[in-house]
Formats: structure tokens, sequence, C-alpha cells
């Protein structure tokens, strides 16, 4: 009788824990502490970017989600390598720490 009960307390807190509405695991724009437009990061993050290179890429990809930023060097300027999660619609970005848009670095022949 005792295993009966336990089972069926076990069952009624499974399903009401079942019954509550799952929150969007996504932020709103204006909320959301780690990306721009929500989505994952990696490498460098967005505090960690320069107010210039913020304000570019919020005009420039305004809805885009960010999968990553990495920090590298080019002619002796901090370049910001931008990809996001919809690379078809919106290819990598190259920033300078000033915001201005670098060209793609060459790529060396293999």
């Amino acid at each position: 009788m005792r295993i009966k009960i336990f089972v069926s307390i076990a069952v009624a807190a499974l399903l009401a824990s079942c019954t509550e509405t799952p929150k969007y695991a996504g932020a709103p724009v204006d909320t959301d502490q780690n990306v721009l437009t929500g989505g994952p990061i990696t490498g460098t993050t967005i505090q960690e970017l320069p107010q210039s290179v913020k304000d570019a890429l919020k005009r420039r990809t305004p809805h885009a989600e960010i999968a990553g930023i990495v920090k590298t060097h080019r002619d002796g300027r901090v370049v910001y390598d931008v990809s996001f999660i919809d690379m078809e619609n919106t290819p990598e970005i190259y920033l300078r720490d000033d915001g201005k848009v670098m060209p793609e670095p060459m790529r060396a022949e293999k």
C-alpha cells in the first residue's frame, strides 16, 4: 500500500512540474547582457568590445545573431572577426577597434 501511495505522489509531482509553461530561452535585445541580439557566443564577449565596435555592429547587423567574436591583430590594429548564426544571409564582418570595416583577410592557398 505504501508503494502505491509513493508512486501516486511521485506521478502527481511529475505531472505538476510538466504543466508549467516553459519560458522563452532567448532574451530580448534590450536586456540580453551577452550578445547584441541573442544566440550563443564564443571567444570575446560583447562587454569586451569597444563602444565604437558595438555601435558599428548595431548599425550594420541590427537583427543578426552573433555566433562568435575573435579578437586578432592586423596591420598594427586590433580587429574583431564577428561571425553570425545565419552565415548565409549575414557573412562574417571584420571591424577595427574604431568601428571601421576591414576587408576579409587574404588566406594562403593550400
